[in-house]
C-alpha cells in the first residue's frame, strides 16, 4: 500500500510539472485557433510575363542527365552527369570532358578550398577530383560501406 501511494504521488508530481510547463512556459500558445470562415474563394491574380523565356539553357543537348553543379574561384562551372563524365563550363561559354569517373551514380560536388572538385559517388564514396586524376578520400565510415 506505502508503494502504491509513493507512485501516485510520483505521478501527480509529473503531471503537474508538465501541466505547468505547457501552460506557463511553453512559448507556443496554448489557447484555441480560431480562423475566420470565408464564404469567398480566394483566386490569386498575377500578371503575365515571359522572363524565363529568356534564359539560355546551359549544356542542352551535350550533358547527360547533370546532378549537380559547382563554381570555383575562377568561375568554372563543374558539372556531374550520369554517363561517368565531370564536366566544365569555362568562362568563355566552352564545355569540356574533363575527368572520366566511369559510374552512373554520381550525386553531389562541391569544389574545396585547395581547388579540387569532392564528389559523391553513391557507389564509391567521397571522391577527389584534380589535374592529377580521381582519388578516394573516403569508402567506409565506422566499418560501414558509404551508399
Amino acid at each position: 500500500m506505502d508503494s502504491m501511494l509513493v507512485f501516485s504521488s510520483f505521478l501527480v508530481v509529473i503531471l503537474l510539472a508538465i501541466s505547468l510547463q505547457v501552460f506557463l512556459f511553453s512559448p507556443i500558445s496554448p489557447d484555441i485557433l480560431e480562423i475566420p470562415s470565408s464564404s469567398k474563394s480566394f483566386t490569386a491574380t498575377f500578371t503575365s510575363n515571359s522572363h524565363l523565356q529568356r534564359v539560355s539553357k546551359l549544356g542542352e543537348g551535350y550533358l547527360d542527365r547533370p546532378e549537380d553543379v559547382a563554381v570555383d574561384k575562377m568561375g568554372v562551372l563543374y558539372t556531374a552527369t550520369r554517363d561517368g563524365w565531370i564536366k566544365r563550363l569555362h568562362k568563355n561559354g566552352t564545355w569540356e570532358s574533363w575527368k572520366y569517373i566511369g559510374s552512373n551514380s554520381l550525386l553531389g560536388l562541391t569544389v574545396s578550398a585547395a581547388g579540387h572538385v569532392i564528389v559523391c559517388d553513391a557507389d564509391e564514396g567521397l571522391l577527389k577530383v584534380s589535374e592529377d586524376g580521381v582519388s578516394v578520400l573516403a569508402s567506409h565510415v565506422n566499418g560501414e560501406k558509404i551508399r
